[in-house]
Formats: structure tokens, sequence, C-alpha cells
């Protein structure tokens, strides 16, 4: 049996009322509708983007001193993070109040942060971002004293009663230390703490002197964008696009489909492409193969293939008509053309046995079961072999143990000895095994 050219299509034909034509209309409407997005969204690829939002930029407090009645001493800030925040960072400035010269300074941290963003300096893992932004923040100048605690809605209770002494209860610390800081003129802190119930208390610890202070607030978010560019599925598919058209795929007829992949990828937005029918995609890439053919001086790849398709479409004929010894001669210059798959092994193996070639064909087939060792139309040509030499033992070990099972083409594996028996006995080649077959594999 030959492969390449099976012996027998199906064709299913059914038949619809108009409603029932309706409905599977509209079924088939949606699917494709639900195709066609799927493909664009394989067109896009997805980035990761890093994003500065700010929460408070440059605001001013003023703290009074604890020896000044009627003001305050302290104050609180509440943290709301955006969503899908990764990571925020606070700074702070100070000026003392009896420095009415001095103009309270902001580090301008919003500006900093996405500098540091456009100019791909932050980085991030799954486990969030892994640059220290702080580091790479200019502190903002001070000159008053401030006390500063990153806490939580607890460690806010214990602020709310001033019972601050070295904020801890129970030896256990009710503050964050990596975004804390006490008596201090200023300071830049990168927190990966993300939550929501965060705050910043502040307080003056100064007896006599008030102070102003600066603070800014920057989130740094991480989203996810779509944009049309090729993602590397999409090109390593346009490859293989390019490099099935050709029938032999050797060195040159890769380098050809690099050189086409090339030129597509570089000409048309992949949602573009990708939303061509399969008839369009295909004059394209035809195209930049003749082009690249060209180009790459190796049109010797494009010709041969284009002679390999002529070798393919005469060897459909040769089967028709029966013509063995044409075919076996289309294969022998399938294999000088390089094309040394299994199929064109078993498809001069299975006509040299309707030639009565019987041990060159045991050597192709031999050649092709090392290429494929479980190939069904390899082992049934050598059950064949086996029974036109005598060999009925051999031969029948293989048809039983593939008698059920299918080809490629839907045909179990004994209708195909069946047919196969035939063509040998037309051929005058039929044995006293013949009909021992048929009875064991209860074939007609």
């Amino acid at each position: 049996m030959n492969e390449y050219f099976p012996s027998k299509q199906k064709i299913l034909i059914q038949f619809q009322t108009p409603f029932q034509h309706l409905q599977v209309n509209k079924t088939l409407l949606f699917s494709l509708l639900l195709f066609i997005h799927a493909q664009l969204l394989t067109a896009q690829s997805t980035t990761t983007i890093l994003k500065e939002k700010s929460l408070i930029k440059g605001q001013t407090i003023y703290l009074n001193s604890k020896a000044r009645l009627g003001g305050k001493n302290r104050i609180v800030i509440p943290v709301q993070l955006p969503a899908n925040t990764i990571a925020w960072s606070y700074s702070f400035s100070t000026v003392a109040t009896s420095n009415a010269s001095q103009q309270v300074q902001s580090a301008g941290l919003e500006m900093q942060i996405a500098r540091l963003i456009a100019n791909g300096a932050l980085n991030i893992l799954k486990a969030g971002l892994v640059t220290n932004v702080a580091s790479q923040l200019i502190k903002p100048t001070g000159s008053g004293s401030v006390d500063i605690y990153l806490t939580d809605a607890n460690g806010l209770k214990q602020f709310e009663k001033k019972d601050i002494v070295g904020m801890y209860t129970n030896d256990v610390p009710v503050f964050y230390r990596e975004g804390t800081a006490q008596n201090s003129r200023n300071g830049v802190f990168q927190i990966p703490i993300v939550r929501n119930d965060l705050f910043l208390c502040l307080r003056n610890p100064s007896v006599t002197e008030g102070v102003a202070i600066s603070v800014d607030i920057v989130a740094i978010i991480s989203t996810k964008e779509y944009s049309d560019v090729w993602s590397f599925k999409n090109i390593e598919s346009l490859y293989n696009d390019c490099l099935i058209k050709f029938s032999i795929k050797d060195s040159e007829a890769e380098k050809v489909s690099e050189c086409a992949k090339n030129k597509i990828k570089d000409s048309y937005k992949p949602s573009y492409f990708l939303g061509l029918s399969n008839a369009e995609k295909d004059v394209i890439i035809r195209k930049n193969i003749k082009l690249c053919s060209d180009e790459t001086g190796s049109s010797n790849a494009f010709n041969k293939d284009n002679r390999v398709k002529e070798i393919m479409q005469l060897i459909t004929g040769q089967n028709i008509t029966k013509d063995h010894g044409g075919a076996a001669e289309s294969y022998k210059e399938l294999l000088a053309l390089e094309d040394k798959s299994w199929q064109v092994y078993n498809g001069l193996a299975f006509h040299q046995l309707c030639l009565g070639q019987f041990e060159e064909a045991k050597k192709n087939l031999t050649i092709g079961i090392g290429k494929s060792p479980e190939e069904l139309y390899l082992l049934e040509n050598l059950g064949n072999y086996y029974l036109l030499t005598n060999k009925y033992n051999q031969a029948i070990e293989i048809f039983h143990k593939y008698k059920n099972k299918k080809l490629k083409d839907k045909q179990k594996f004994k209708d195909v000895v069946s047919e196969d028996l035939k063509e040998f006995e037309r051929l005058g080649y039929g044995n006293i095994y013949f009909d021992r077959v048929r009875k064991d594999l209860k074939i007609d």
C-alpha cells in the first residue's frame, strides 16, 4: 500500500432543513467570531509596564512644638495604595519654623521615579520589585526634626494614645522599620509592604520649636499592556508555514524560509497578517519565498521543489493507471532530489513488490522502517514481502498483530492487505498462502 496516495476517500454529505441551517449558521458565526478574537489575541504580545502614580505631592504640614498650647504636634496620613501596586516610596524634608527665611523643599519624588522607569532603571520579577529604588533617589535637604512611623491599624491606636515609648508593645514592634525614621531632618524610603491599612504617623519631637514638613508619596504600579507585535510563538508558526511549502525540507529550504519569515514579519503587523484568509496568506508566503530564493542564491531549492511537486502529480496518475514501473522510477527521482522520507521509501518498495523486485523492495522497506519503526504502511508492505517470498509465518505474524489497526486514511489494516492481495494476483504473483491469509484474517 502506498501511503502518499490512499486508494479511497470518504465524503460526508448532510442535509438540513432551512431552520436547522439557520441555527447551524448562528453557531458557526459565533464560533468564527471567537476564533478571530483568539487569533487577534495571539497576534499581540503581553508586556509588563511599570508606571508611577503620585498619591501625595509636596504636601506641606506644620506641627507645633510640645510646649505650645492650642496646636497639634502630631498628624496621621493614611496611605491608600491603588490596585496593582508592587511597591511604593515616600520622601520628606523639614524646616524649623524659627528659620523663616528657608522654604520647605519637596523631593520631586514623582518626577524622579518617572525618570527611573523611563530609563529602564527599575526591574521586576514575579516576586515584585527587585531594584533598590531608594538608593537611586536624591534626598531633599532638611533643617528641622520629625519622627515618622509607618504602621498599621494597631500601631495607629498606640500613636493616638500617645504611647510611643519606642513604639513597642510587649517587646513587639508595632511599626515597620522599612518606613520609620526618628528625629530625622529628611529621608527617602522604598516600601515593599503593600497593604491598604497603612499609615504614616508624624510627630514633632521638639519641646520648643515647630517644624514644617513636605511629604511626597508615590506608588509604583505594574500593569500588562498588549501591543501589536510578533510574539515568539507567532514568528515560529510563520517560519513553519513557510517551510511547509517545501516538499524537501533541507538546509536550502530552511534558509529561504527564514528569509521569507523575516520579510513578512517586517512588512506586516501580526494582527493584519493573521486576520487574512489562508488563501491570502498563502499568496504572500509564496511571493516572499520566490523573492528569497533569488536573493539568497537558492533558486535551485525553489526549482527543485517545483520538480518534486510535478513528480508527486505524476505519481498520482501512475497509481491510478497502475503504472508500477513508471511510479518506481518517479520515486527513485524523488530520492535523487534528496526527498528521503519514509513515505518515499515505502512508495518505491510497494511498486517494486508489484514489479517482482522483491529484494530491492526489502532493502527500501528496511531503510523506511529505520526512519519510522511503527509506521503501519511500512509494516503492511513488509508483510507483503514475506508473503510474496513464501515466508508465511513471518507474514501472518505481522498481519495478525495489526489487522484491526487503522491507517491514516482510516482504512483498517486487514482491508489494505485484502486490496494488495488482489493487485498481486492480478499481476500474477499469487501463491498458495494467499487464501490462508484471507481465511486467517477473515477477509475476502
